[in-house]
């Protein structure tokens, strides 16, 4: 049973240590009244298949945070290796918010938030339900379509940089191929 009394860590050990996880990078998109909203997260992760449901952390400071909240619906970009370009784009290193859209193609599926092409995987959502955590708000998203591409690797994030998945091979006797 934890102590309660408990002092947390500092805020700055807390970050310095978190930046040693590693996790896959996502631009987190909406429309709403005809603008596209978006931004770069990596605090995403599944909560069920059945039914099928993922949260995304989002900081109540950035500009998009209240625009995805009002819209009602997101989609979750899960970016392939190649898509860091993107990713620093929408984390606010280059460009401006209005024309965060002009790199990569975008389309959409049934909620009508932005959706890349070429992304690893796309989670499209309806807003379910929102936690208030200190700092940022997480989301509860529905699933309401996805694709995938099978095989793409995924970009991901940590020690402070972008990186790419090492490929292991060997022979497993099961005709599986790679593994991590």
């Amino acid at each position: 049973m934890a102590d309660a009394r408990l002092p947390p860590v500092s805020a700055r050990d807390y970050v310095d240590a978190i930046a040693q996880h590693v996790s896959s990078v996502c631009v987190i998109t909406a429309t709403l009244d005809g603008q596209r909203y978006g931004l770069t997260a990596t605090a995403v992760s599944s909560v069920s298949a059945d039914p099928p449901r993922l949260l995304v952390c989002i900081n109540k400071s950035g500009t998009s945070h209240d625009k995805i909240l009002a819209a009602g619906h997101f989609c979750v970009n899960v970016l392939a290796e190649h898509q860091d370009v993107v990713a620093m784009i929408f984390a606010g290193m280059g460009g401006t918010r209005e024309n965060r859209f002009d790199t990569g193609d975008w389309t959409t599926l049934k909620t009508g938030a932005p959706v890349l092409a070429g992304a690893a995987a796309v989670f499209d959502c309806t807003l379910g339900e929102t936690s208030d955590q200190s700092t940022h708000t997480v989301l509860f998203g529905d699933v309401v379509a996805t694709s995938h591409i099978r095989g793409q690797d995924t970009l991901l994030y940590g020690v402070r940089r972008f990186r790419q998945m090492r490929k292991v091979f060997a022979g497993l006797g099961d005709g599986a191929d790679d593994y991590l």
